[in-house]
């Protein structure tokens, strides 16, 4: 991501974006929700904050991200989550 965008993600995500994730913006990459190799965005809309071992479980299928309110959610595993839940990290994120 470039340079302000970076610092942008930083400012909203404040570290990776999976639930319960307490990796440090230092150790992250800006992923694009909906990948930029289908069609996705490079834009804060479209980016969220992942360390590398997220970064890994989200392109493996593992997890998956969606944005709810202009902020990154993680959907588990199936097995982990039947309902399919949709989950915010709040060692980063807490509420307003």
């Amino acid at each position: 991501a470039p340079p302000a965008l970076r610092r942008a993600l930083i400012a909203r995500d404040h570290g990776c974006v999976v639930a319960g994730c307490d990796a440090p913006p230092q150790y992250t990459q800006a992923h694009h929700v909906t990948w930029w190799s289908r069609g996705g965005t490079t834009d804060i809309d479209n980016m969220a904050l992942v360390c590398t071992v997220h970064h890994t479980a989200i392109h493996d299928g593992t997890v998956d991200l969606t944005m709810i309110n202009g902020r990154a959610h993680t959907v588990p595993p199936r097995w982990l989550d039947p309902a399919q839940k949709p989950r915010l990290n709040r060692v980063h994120n807490r509420p307003p």
